[in-house]
């Protein structure tokens, strides 16, 4: 027996038999691999059993649950031609799906939740900032504005009429505004100028014919030249004229008060503003806009004597020289 093994050893590492040799050893190999591995995975390898839920009708797509340990099979003919694995609901979630959603949309949220809160932080902070820079910045109070001091308005009364006063009587004529022709605008013998300071006296420029003058009123310039009539409340003059028939015509102005009140600079101005246009009209045709040795103060609403003190004392002894 030692002797047949000895000879088959010989003639199998012979060299011309080696090849063959070599090539039914590889043969043998692999298929020892293949009966080991393949017949045995087959026969001895578990199954894990797979969790899923249950099957709905038969008529319905049947899904199983993918996993890396089983195989599944998906056909649109139900359960009974899979061969592995169960019928699944199509419309119910696949779990690792709804992990994967909630996974995905919790970061999402958080942001904006910290965003959110990080925005309601920043605007309580610029609040809370903007309230303290309000508390702490010192309020300035204003000033109070100075108010004008009120100045003097007259007011003058006077009655006019033709004498005797007793057939015809005077015509009142209160509060009057400057510039008013007296008696009226289609026959002015007279037109209201104003009053001189403190109020002491009302002037008056005579327009058309001169007449001739009987009374307590003074002239300006002059006696002889009187262009204006200055007359002191409570006093009268009398106004003499001839009417186109010859016979003499008196007429009487009378000074009844001269009343004073304070009132705002608007009402001054308004006072001025409110003058006759006729008046003003009147004086302009007849070149007798200026009063000899007087004008009209606006700031004081009253006629102050102008130019040099020699011609005020002038105008003042005129006044006086009747």
């Amino acid at each position: 027996m030692t002797e047949f093994l000895n000879s088959l050893k010989a003639d199998l590492l012979d060299r011309r038999l080696l090849p063959l040799v070599a090539l039914v050893t590889v043969v043998l190999v692999a298929a020892i691999a293949y009966a080991a591995l393949g017949g045995g995975s087959g026969s001895a390898t578990p199954t894990a059993a797979v969790p899923s839920e249950p099957a709905t009708a038969s008529s319905g797509l049947g899904i199983s649950q993918k996993t890396s340990e089983t195989a599944v099979a998906e056909t649109t003919g139900g359960g009974s031609t899979q061969h592995r694995g169960v019928a699944h609901n199509p419309f119910t979630p696949l779990p690792q799906a709804a992990v994967k959603t909630a996974s995905s949309t919790a970061p999402s949220s958080t942001p904006s939740s910290s965003s959110s809160s990080s925005a309601t932080s920043g605007s309580g902070s610029s609040s809370s900032s903007s309230s303290e820079a309000t508390s702490t910045t010192p309020s300035t109070p204003a000033k109070p504005s100075t108010p004008a001091k009120p100045k003097t308005v007259y007011h003058v009364a006077v009655l006019f009429g033709t004498l005797p006063s007793s057939v015809t009587p005077l015509t009142p004529y209160e509060n009057l505004k400057l510039l008013t022709p007296l008696p009226s605008t289609g026959q002015a013998l007279l037109v209201f100028r104003g009053v001189t300071a403190g109020g002491k006296s009302a002037t008056f420029t005579l327009v058309g014919e001169a007449p001739i003058l009987h009374g307590e009123g003074a002239c300006l310039p002059s006696a002889s030249q009187c262009e204006a009539l200055d007359l002191q409340p409570g006093k009268s003059e009398q106004l003499e004229y001839l009417s186109p028939l010859g016979q003499p015509v008196t007429y009487e102005l009378s000074v009844v008060s001269i009343a004073s009140s304070k009132a705002s600079s608007a009402a001054v101005k308004n006072a001025l503003r409110g003058e006759s246009k006729a008046g003003r009209a009147l004086l302009g045709h007849d070149g007798l806009m200026s009063i000899p040795y007087l004008h009209y103060s606006a700031a004081k609403g009253v006629l102050v004597f102008s130019g040099h003190g020699a011609f005020a004392a002038r105008a003042r002894g005129a006044r006086h020289s009747r």
